[in-house]
C-alpha cells in the first residue's frame, strides 16, 4: 500500500506520516526537500526543485524495491514540488509533471491547514496556506486522484488519517 500525505506547509504532514508509520508498521519516505535545503542553504532556484524532485523519486523507488509488503507512507511527493514550482516560478519542469502522472497511490490524505502555524526557517507560505490548500485540491482533481481531507482538530487529526487508511484497506 502506498500512502501520500500532501498539503500546504505546517498542516501536520510530517506528524501524521510518523503516526501512520507507527500504527501500520510501515516505511517512511521523508520529505527530501528539507534535507536538500538544510544541506545546500535556503536560497534555491527552479532547477533546484527539479533536483529535489528527482532525488525524492529515486528515494521512493528504492523503498519500493526493498519493501516486503509494508505500507509506504510518503511525507509529501512530487505533487508538493509541482505546486511549489508553479506558485514560486509560474511553471514546473516537464520531468516533474510526467513523473507525477506515472505514479499511483492507494490512499491520498490532503491535510487542511486549520491548525496553528509552526515557525520554521524552511517555510515561506504562512499567509497563503488556505489558498495553497485550494490549489492542492485543484491539482488532485486534475490528476483524477481520489483523496481524503484531513481536517479534524489537532488532537484528532492522526486518528482521522488512520481511520481513512483503514477504511481503504478493508
Amino acid at each position: 500500500m502506498k500512502i501520500l500525505i500532501t498539503g500546504p506547509e505546517s498542516s501536520g504532514k510530517s506528524t501524521t506520516a510518523q503516526e501512520l508509520v507507527g500504527v501500520l508498521d510501515g516505511t517512511l519516505l521523508s520529505e527530501y526537500a528539507r534535507t536538500y535545503l538544510q544541506e545546500n542553504g535556503l536560497q534555491y532556484t527552479k532547477e533546484d526543485l527539479t533536483t529535489i524532485a528527482k532525488q525524492h523519486h529515486i528515494n521512493f523507488n528504492n523503498i519500493i524495491k526493498g519493501n516486503t509488503k509494508k505500507p509506504i507512507v510518503c511525507d509529501t511527493f512530487l505533487l508538493n514540488i509541482k505546486i511549489w514550482s508553479d506558485v514560486k516560478y509560474g511553471s514546473c519542469d516537464p520531468w516533474i509533471i510526467n513523473a507525477l502522472e506515472q505514479i499511483q497511490f492507494d490512499v491520498i490524505l490532503l491535510m487542511k491547514p486549520n491548525i496553528p502555524w509552526v515557525n520554521d526557517p524552511l517555510r515561506e507560505s504562512k499567509d497563503s496556506r488556505d489558498l495553497l490548500f485550494q490549489i492542492y485540491q485543484q491539482e488532485l482533481e486534475k490528476l483524477n486522484w481520489k483523496y481524503f481531507i484531513i481536517d479534524e482538530k489537532l488532537e484528532s487529526r492522526n486518528q482521522q488519517a488512520v481511520d481513512n487508511v483503514n477504511n481503504v484497506q478493508q
